[in-house]
């Protein structure tokens, strides 16, 4: 079995295995991925490029934790994160979609979200984007359990949606 190097101590079993199959599915139909995060501050692509032997598959990751880097390096227009909040489906959606137009890669997955504080501390936004596909969306409400409890949740989301536009 393939363990994740850094992250194993605080992943739990299945999120492990969950990505290791990810990783390999996509590397088997050539594909590449990158991800967008903001609450989860890099976590998912240290995930994703922790696994030995297929974390090629992994392009590249944009962590945008302020408004103005969603804007800059993803595109995420300002009036959509002014209108609708930065922890929204619309900002969601529009991270997956500017990662994806911003990278070589094939599946993009975005996160943002109240890790601990915030209106309502773990809610969390998922987008995840693929050419020539329906953006999916994931609104998840993981309560407050702390920021590296809710981070760890995110994984195992994160994992599920883009294993799901493969």
């Amino acid at each position: 079995m393939t363990h994740t190097e850094t992250l194993s101590p605080v992943l739990p079993t299945e999120t492990e295995e969950a990505t290791r199959r990810l990783l390999e599915k996509a590397h088997e139909r050539d594909l590449l991925l990158a991800t967008a995060e903001s609450c989860t501050g890099g976590m998912l692509a240290s995930l994703l490029t922790d696994v030995q032997g297929v974390a090629h598959v992994f392009d590249r990751g944009f962590v945008t934790y302020s408004n103005e880097a969603k804007n800059e390096m993803l595109g995420v227009p300002m009036a959509t994160i002014e209108a609708e909040g930065a922890v929204s489906k619309a900002v969601a959606i529009a991270m997956a979609e500017g990662a994806l137009a911003h990278s070589r890669a094939n599946i993009a997955l975005a996160v943002t979200g109240f890790a601990d504080a915030g209106d309502e501390p773990g809610l969390v936004h998922f987008g995840c984007a693929r050419a020539g596909r329906v953006t999916a969306h994931r609104e998840e409400h993981f309560g407050p359990g702390g920021r590296g409890a809710t981070r760890v949740k995110c994984m195992k989301v994160a994992v599920e949606m883009m294993t799901e536009m493969l």
